[in-house]
Order: C-alpha cells, then sequence, then structure tokens
C-alpha cells in the first residue's frame, strides 16, 4: 500500500461513522444497500447522504473529499460514476483499494470512462449497472446510460422502478441534452439517446430530485418541475471552459427530513 493510502486509511478508520472500520466498502452493491438498510435511523429522524462524481484521475482530491464527506456521517455516499479512466481489471482494484477503509456504504453508476473496454468489468468490480432499493418512504434509483443513451433494458427498469407511491430519487451518469448541458451530455432523441423519454417517465413519477455527472462542475437545473443536478467536481479536470456552474472541486449534501429534502453544495476548501 502506497504511504498516501495507508495515510488515508487512517484517517477514515478514525473518524466517526455508521459502521465499525472492519466493514469495508468493497463489497457487492447488495451488500452495500443492506448495510444501508440494517440502520433504520434515518427513517423516522432524517438522514444525510453524500453525492459526488468523475473522481478518476485525482486520487489526492478524491482522497481528501471522502474525508470531507465522512464528516457529515452520512448513511451512504453516492459515485455518479467515471470512478476509472479506462475501465481496466488493475484501475479497478487500485479504485477498491482506495475505498477499502471507508466504513460508509458506497453505491455507484457507471459512467462512460468505467466502461471503456466493455462493462463486464464494471460488474465484476462495483456490481449492475441499474438498481433500486427503499429506505421508509424513499426509493433510490441508478440507471445507466453510460454508452450515451438510455438501452431499452435501463427504460424497461426505470418503468418498473419508478412510482408515484414513493419519493423517487433518482441517479445516472451523462445529463440529458437540455439547454446549456447539451454541450457535453448524453445523446439527443433523434440519434437514440431516450433522454426526453426517462424525462417523461421521470415527471410522471413526481420524482423530485435527478443527480447527474460528466460535467465536471456543479450545476442545477429545473425541468417539468423536477430539479437536476449535477455533481461531478470528484476530482477530474474541471470543466471551467463552459462558462457555467461551479467549476470546482466539492460535492452535494442531501439532508433528508421531517420537512423534505434540501441540499447544498459543499466545496473542497
Amino acid at each position: 500500500m502506497k504511504p498516501k493510502s495507508l495515510i488515508l486509511g487512517i484517517i477514515l478508520a478514525l473518524l466517526p461513522g455508521h459502521f465499525p472500520a472492519v466493514w469495508a466498502v468493497p463489497l457487492s452493491l447488495e451488500k452495500n444497500i443492506q448495510a444501508i438498510q440494517a440502520d433504520p435511523s434515518g427513517v423516522e429522524k432524517g438522514f444525510p447522504f453524500i453525492v459526488l462524481g468523475d473522481v478518476r484521475g485525482n486520487e489526492e482530491v478524491y482522497a481528501r473529499l471522502l474525508v470531507k464527506a465522512k464528516t457529515f456521517n452520512p448513511l451512504f455516499i453516492l459515485n455518479t460514476g467515471d470512478m476509472v479512466n479506462w475501465g481496466q481489471a488493475y484501475e479497478y482494484e487500485n479504485y477498491l483499494k482506495r475505498i477499502a477503509a471507508l466504513d460508509v456504504p458506497m453505491l455507484h453508476i457507471p459512467g462512460n470512462h468505467d466502461i471503456n473496454l466493455d462493462q463486464s468489468l464494471y460488474r465484476e468490480y462495483l456490481g449492475l449497472a441499474n438498481w433500486s432499493f427503499d429506505y421508509g418512504n424513499y426509493r433510490f434509483i441508478g440507471l445507466d446510460n453510460a454508452g450515451g443513451n438510455f438501452s431499452r433494458e435501463t427504460m424497461a427498469f426505470a418503468a418498473a422502478a419508478l412510482t408515484d407511491r414513493k419519493i423517487c430519487l433518482v441517479a445516472f451518469h451523462k445529463p440529458p441534452a437540455v439547454g446549456r448541458w447539451a454541450v457535453h451530455a448524453m445523446q439527443a432523441d433523434a440519434t437514440g439517446g431516450r433522454g426526453g423519454e426517462m424525462m417523461t417517465l421521470i415527471k410522471k413519477a413526481g420524482v423530485s430530485k435527478v443527480f447527474l455527472g460528466h460535467i465536471h462542475l456543479y450545476d442545477e437545473m429545473e425541468v417539468d418541475g423536477v430539479q437536476y443536478i449535477i455533481s461531478a467536481g470528484g476530482g477530474a479536470k474541471l470543466y471551467g471552459k463552459y462558462g457555467f456552474g461551479k467549476a470546482e472541486y466539492g460535492f452535494v449534501l442531501v439532508r433528508v427530513g421531517a420537512d423534505g429534502l434540501t441540499h447544498q453544495w459543499i466545496p473542497l476548501e
């Protein structure tokens, strides 16, 4: 283990969290979800969680963000994709070593860099690309559009998972090609992206917030009453060139309480 990784591991192990330090993140997606659901205290009291993404290429920034994120005692951390550069096995192995000491459940969705070779390695190391689970009255849904479009399989999964009987929170990597985000987004509907179809499903289900990555900055946009939030300042080279949002490293802190959902951008000092 590299000295920096060892130091990070010690720091993370000493910080307060939901689980003892012997519990490590590199478990299956199912085990991470089980760990979240095993702590029912947040159902009545409320809970925070963290959203960040595009962490590839800058281990130091990502390490500092994880240390800072843990101080908020989150129920879990959601990574919106692009954990590695090329999607190779050794990169995933290194990534898992880097987060091994983090005793907070971590959920991932694939980004385009994660599947440069194929999606089988992503699934082997990080789990299913489409997933959902319930926590109290909330349903969390992760969807795969890393290839630039929503496949028919993903559309069918979303149609089954989205419901207006739960408060649904959705995450996928590439933003829809709407407004200013079209400069660096998923494929348009005209070329098979199916982003419009997905946004229609999301609107119909009354989704409150959708979390995104891919554009390396923080930005928000409301479309048809739904709040779309990019949290992609996790370590990759920032995109100040587009002239919108906040091109800085940080993460989104979401608080779920009796009064509903609030969120704020937490920059890395």
